[in-house]
């Protein structure tokens, strides 16, 4: 969290910075302007630990006697427009990276500020996805607005975690030198499952691609099978060529073996001529 007396600091010495421009001042002044931007940002979105985000009004008792009807989460805590300022502030404090130009001890201190907040965003964010993935109701109940889960599912994923990781992971050593230590932990997370859970929207996603694999499948085992028919006809085809050609050569063979025969009989016929003429 940003506290008054931060923001006061930024400004006396935004203030200071613009009033006396140095050259030796200028990555400075740069520097402090990307993280003016962050802090009036934050400042105008979200307040304290981002418990606009966090904290599930419908997970709270009622007090009254009188039972009033919750919001839905999707209204409340998640609703887009905490989605497209949480975009926006994630985008401004990955502009506040140090260059190697902009590095001292006071602008360590702001970018730790930065990104333990960051990580307070993190954390909130995978706390209100837990609560309302959690719920057993969460398919069931009309009012919820699931492809906006699916929205910030995906921008948790693939955006405000891994960059966030990769935000503590670059500039640990340039905080380490001046005694500035991030938490080891990211806090809350959301495990893969119900992160599948919220990809899936309302739920036409994955009985589509369902039926897609059912649909490939079929067409896959109905050719393998025209392919089998096909080749059965072919087979068929040919021994049928095979045939007249097997038969052709079975004739030549009686044929031979007729000419034989009688080449056989013609030769006894004239031995027993010539004997009945000799006697």
């Amino acid at each position: 969290m940003i506290s008054n007396d931060s923001f006061n600091s930024i400004h006396i010495s935004f203030t200071h910075l613009i009033s006396t421009p140095q050259p030796e001042n200028m990555p400075f002044r740069a520097f402090l302007g990307r993280y003016a931007h962050y802090v009036l940002l934050r400042a105008q979105c979200f307040g304290g630990v981002f418990s606009e985000i966090a904290n599930d009004p419908s997970a709270k008792k009622e007090k009254s006697k009188k039972a009033q009807p919750q919001k839905v989460i999707t209204a409340t805590c998640l609703k887009n427009e905490h989605l497209e300022a949480a975009q926006m502030l994630l985008k401004a404090g990955l502009a506040c990276a140090l260059k190697p130009e902009e590095e001292c001890e006071n602008t360590a201190i702001a970018l730790e500020r930065v990104v333990a907040d960051l990580i307070g965003l993190t954390t909130a964010v995978a706390t209100a996805l837990n609560n309302v993935l959690k719920r057993g109701d969460y398919a069931d109940n009309e009012e919820l607005d699931r492809e906006l889960v699916k929205k910030w599912c995906e921008f948790y994923s693939d955006e405000l975690l891994p960059q966030t990781k990769s935000m503590v992971k670059s500039t640990s050593p340039t905080l380490d030198a001046y005694g500035l230590f991030l938490p080891s932990r990211m806090g809350a997370s959301v495990s893969q499952d119900l992160l599948q859970k919220g990809l899936k929207g309302s739920g036409g996603t994955s009985s589509v691609s369902v039926d897609k694999a059912a649909a490939v499948k079929i067409a896959d085992t109905e050719g393998s099978k025209e392919d089998e028919d096909v080749c059965l006809e072919s087979e068929a085809e040919e021994k049928e060529d095979e045939q007249p050609e097997v038969e052709a050569e079975e004739e030549e063979a009686d044929d031979a073996e007729a000419e034989e025969e009688n080449v056989y009989d013609e030769y006894e016929y004239d031995d027993e001529y010539e004997y009945e003429d000799e006697y």
